[in-house]
């Protein structure tokens, strides 16, 4: 029977990295970031020699790409010019309307979106790679839980104040988010009893592929535009400087769910690429 001691490293440094999105600490973030996803590219079902080599070799680069993309978000963090203290709303307004720091961050938000598509594009072709069986079992599995793993993810992802102005109340949301949660856990379930790993995989890598999707909405909407006479948009700086305060929930979800998806998919793959070997 595997030692357990793995399994609880990812789980701590998955928790660290969540945590450290919460709270905004850049280097709690990446040390969880590095330590997970690297213990994944050298976990004992991804480096088991029955694995094909090609598909080792693609998840552990996708995992590279996954660590680089999110090294590259949090460097943004790491290099704020107003480091711990909140900035005033006429500060942030000066720093997100000047020509230079959009530049950055367009390129910046640009890269992180590279990275996750060419991740995704690493797991993808593993998956395509997958003995027939495996792969037909996937086939199957992938259109349902494609659909309900996506709308999950939107749900997870929304702004919780955004999801209590639209249920009434936080108490709502929390009742909501149970029932939803329930509810597509149990469906996998069932899709786990009648189509294997194979639909792990496909929860990964849906999670996965929308991650990398949200990635690219961000980096489409952070194109320089000129803003200097946008009162709007400036009156909408301000208002978030004064509404968002406290722990960043949204930065932690994101976080969570790109790593939750990187574990499914690439630990999946792994086990699936492993039957073919196994097989007389």
């Amino acid at each position: 029977m595997p030692s357990a001691k793995p399994l609880w490293l990812l789980l701590g440094a998955g928790l660290l990295a969540a945590v450290g999105a919460l709270f905004g600490s850049p280097w709690a973030t990446g040390v969880g970031v590095v330590v997970l996803l690297g213990g994944l590219a050298i976990h004992p079902a991804v480096t088991d020699p029955a694995v094909p080599r090609s598909a080792r070799l693609l998840l552990q680069g996708g995992l590279l790409l996954f660590t680089l993309a999110v090294v590259v978000k949090i460097w943004g963090w790491a290099a704020s010019p107003f480091g711990d203290t909140p900035p005033s709303a006429s500060e942030l307004i000066a720093l997100v309307t000047d020509p230079a720091r959009q530049r950055m961050q367009f390129l910046r938000q640009l890269t992180v979106a590279s990275c996750l598509i060419l991740a995704c594009a690493c797991v993808g072709v593993a998956i395509g790679r997958l003995p027939r069986e495996q792969l037909r079992q996937f086939g199957r599995a992938a259109p349902i839980l494609g659909v309900l793993t996506l709308a999950t993810v939107v749900f997870i992802v929304l702004p919780p104040t955004g999801l209590a102005a639209l249920l009434g109340s936080f108490t709502n949301v929390a009742v909501m988010a149970l029932l939803v949660l329930g509810g597509y856990a149990w469906i996998v379930g069932r899709s786990v009893r009648r189509h294997g790993t194979a639909s792990i995989a496909a929860v990964g890598a849906t999670v996965l592929a929308a991650v990398a999707w949200l990635a690219v909405d961000d980096a489409w909407r952070s194109r320089p535009e000129s803003r200097d006479s946008d009162a709007f948009y400036q009156t909408g700086v301000s208002v978030s400087v004064a509404v968002e305060t406290g722990p960043d929930v949204e930065a932690a979800v994101a976080v969570a769910v790109l790593l939750l998806g990187a574990a499914l998919a690439v630990l999946a793959c792994a086990r699936l690429s492993k039957v073919d070997s196994e097989t007389p």
